[in-house]
């Protein structure tokens, strides 16, 4: 009985709470280590309520970060438990705070994508994924230059010297790269207000082709001989650019040249006969069908034809043409006129009639 009293009297009472504050402790940090999925889930069905989602917890990409996150709180609530010296508590306390605040910048980030359902009425263009993912990557970027200014903040660096750097250093940049900063710029122009897509014909300035790509940098084009031409974007925001995929018809236009032997009567019937053999094409749009005698030439009858085709594509607008060349010619050839042509008469006198 003598040796268990002095067991207890040789005990010390602040050993003991210490004991106690590291059980204590231990059990905290176990506690956000079990139920840190637990947790999670609840944050992101929660958030999945909000948005209407049917997606499972783990396939959100908020899922890892926000375990991280919970036992880092486990573990800064183990830390102010424990009976620490001040200095290495503050240490502490500054590194915590750090890792947490880029937790949250991560968690924070997730939610930018271009699938979002939270950033879907901030784009202009839902499905245009190539201009959503540029933007997300901007946004990501100035979040994480915001967390790297307080992070310099918050272990004591002053930022004075290093934005006045930062200054300069963006100025030589944006001299040395203003034509990249330019096309970077124009092609999101191009790809938010889409004047053409990969496949499309289109022409800009003495260039003409199939478009099969586009970049943030240029767009290139696949020419007639096949060569592929890269034209900076730069230069295509800043030009003409006509493409032949957006027409819903083409303009078709040609002149008959009638011999001046062909009588006045015949002509006004070769007037009226084109008419009705265009207005029976069904390639042919009624409304835009022309057809008058405009001019009488010194070896020539002349009739315009204007008119428009329904094929809007190069090769079968083509096609049409030649279809409706061979009903003028038919109908030319049908009623025997002659097709006129420049000619010249040479007068030749003779030297006995120069005498004389």
């Amino acid at each position: 009985m003598e040796n268990f009293k002095q067991m207890i009297s040789s005990i010390n009472l602040n050993d003991l709470l210490k004991i106690f504050d590291i059980q204590i402790a231990i059990a905290v940090l176990l506690f956000f280590v079990i139920f840190r999925t637990v947790f999670s889930r609840i944050l992101i069905k929660a958030y999945y309520k909000i948005i209407k989602s049917k997606k499972h917890p783990k396939d959100s990409s908020m899922y890892r970060p926000l375990n991280i996150m919970f036992i880092l709180i486990g573990i800064y609530c183990m830390i102010k438990i424990l009976p620490t010296n001040a200095q290495v508590l503050s240490i502490m306390n500054s590194i915590y705070k750090l890792v947490i605040i880029f937790y949250i910048f991560k968690i924070f980030t997730s939610f930018i994508n271009s699938d979002s359902i939270l950033l879907k009425n901030f784009f202009k263009d839902p499905t245009n994924k190539t201009v959503n993912m540029f933007l997300c990557t901007i946004a990501k970027f100035i979040i994480w230059m915001v967390y790297f200014f307080i992070a310099m903040t918050e272990i004591g660096y002053d930022l004075s010297g290093l934005l006045t750097a930062l200054g300069f250093a963006s100025a030589a940049v944006a001299l040395a790269a203003q034509e990249l900063v330019k096309s970077l710029i124009s092609g999101v122009t191009i790809l938010t207000d889409k004047p053409f897509v990969i496949g499309d014909w289109i022409e800009v300035d003495q260039y003409q082709g199939t478009v099969i790509d586009i970049t943030f940098r240029s767009v290139r084009i696949k020419a007639f001989n096949n060569s592929v031409v890269t034209i900076p974007n730069s230069v295509i925001t800043s030009s003409y650019v006509v493409n032949w995929n957006r027409l819903t018809s083409r303009r078709f236009e040609c002149v008959l040249n009638l011999s001046l032997e062909t009588p006045s009567e015949k002509i006004k019937k070769v007037v009226k006969e084109i008419k009705v053999v265009l207005e029976n094409d069904p390639k042919v749009i009624k409304e835009t069908i022309q057809v008058s005698l405009i001019n009488i030439t010194a070896y020539s009858n002349d009739i315009k034809i204007v008119l428009f085709l329904r094929e809007a594509e190069y090769v079968p607008f083509l096609k049409a043409k030649q279809d409706v060349l061979c009903s003028l010619l038919f109908l030319v050839e049908k009623e025997n006129i002659d097709l006129a042509y420049p000619t010249q008469t040479l007068f030749v006198k003779r030297k006995e009639e120069e005498q004389a």
